[in-house]
């Protein structure tokens, strides 16, 4: 047992995409580099409660990570952690810590996102959804938003509209990234009863669903577009545009043929699509 061992419990993969979530919000809602009060409260706030939201999945879900492949060697499962009460406190440690911290910096709005952020992904999609109906990821997504929605509001609540798509962007990508991997993990999936929809329906026609939801995508990333004028403009619609037809083409890759090489490329290339859309996205606004 090591330090590196409870940091495993909060999945630190994914925090930093969210916060680049929660970030290109608040610069795009506020054109500029925010506050260091409001950078306080959306990244630091926002790390510690989206670190303790993943710990708590990582104790929710010790026993179903036990019977995959890709998770037995958690530290819960894996027994590097013996007290799984310990990944319990930790949890609900980090989250009561984020949303203090969030109190004190930043508007109970955008509190009340990275709240609800946590309430969703925690109760709502580990516990309710994800071992119910295929429909989890893509429901369970709106845990993914309430970051974007957090930053934005953080700054302001002009323009909401604005920032609500950015919020849907988070929503639309996530079905396709998360898909994408389950085609790759569907054994694993299916052991556990765990109804993710390659392991459903298979990897065929599961496909097909990655490519309609990544040509809902593309829309989406563009939606917004003219929230950035002069050369903002440009280098947002330029950057978007590649990034959007280079992912549609390894998901046509993988309907052309749904292997699990072809899926583990769309995977790979829609790691970073997100945080690239989020960074082009400030990028432009300081330009506006």
């Amino acid at each position: 047992m090591s330090l590196s061992d409870y940091l495993a419990l909060t999945k630190p993969k994914i925090t930093p995409l969210l916060l680049m979530a929660a970030l290109g919000s608040s610069v795009v809602a506020a054109r500029g580099i925010p506050s260091a009060q409001v950078l306080v409260g959306v990244l630091v706030g926002g790390a510690l409660a989206s670190s303790g939201a993943l710990a708590l999945n990582s104790y929710l879900e010790m026993g179903m990570d036990a019977k995959m492949k890709r998770t037995m060697g958690r530290p819960l499962p894996s027994g590097k952690i013996v007290q799984s009460s310990r990944a319990l406190v930790l949890g609900a440690s980090l989250l009561a810590a984020g949303v203090l911290v969030a109190l004190f910096t930043i508007d109970h709005l955008a509190t009340f996102f990275i709240v609800l952020g946590a309430f969703v992904y925690v109760p709502v999609y580990t516990l309710f959804l994800k071992p119910r109906t295929s429909w989890n990821i893509v429901l369970g997504g709106f845990a993914g938003s309430c970051a974007a929605l957090a930053g934005w509001y953080a700054v302001t609540s002009e323009s909401a509209v604005v920032g609500w798509l950015l919020g849907a962007l988070v929503f639309v990508w996530t079905p396709s990234h998360f898909w994408s991997l389950a085609v790759i993990t569907e054994e694993d999936y299916s052991a556990v009863n765990v109804p993710m929809l390659p392991s459903v329906v298979g990897p065929v026609v599961a496909s097909r669903y990655i490519v309609v939801n990544t040509l809902l995508l593309i829309p989406v990333s563009l939606l917004y577009i003219f929230y950035f004028l002069g050369p903002g403009f440009y280098v947002y619609l330029a950057v978007a545009l590649v990034f959007d037809l280079f992912l549609l083409a390894t998901n046509i890759k993988l309907f052309r043929s749904p292997t699990k090489d072809n899926a583990w490329l769309a995977f790979k290339f829609s790691s970073p699509y997100l945080a690239v859309i989020f960074l082009v996205a400030m990028v432009a606004a300081v330009l506006r």
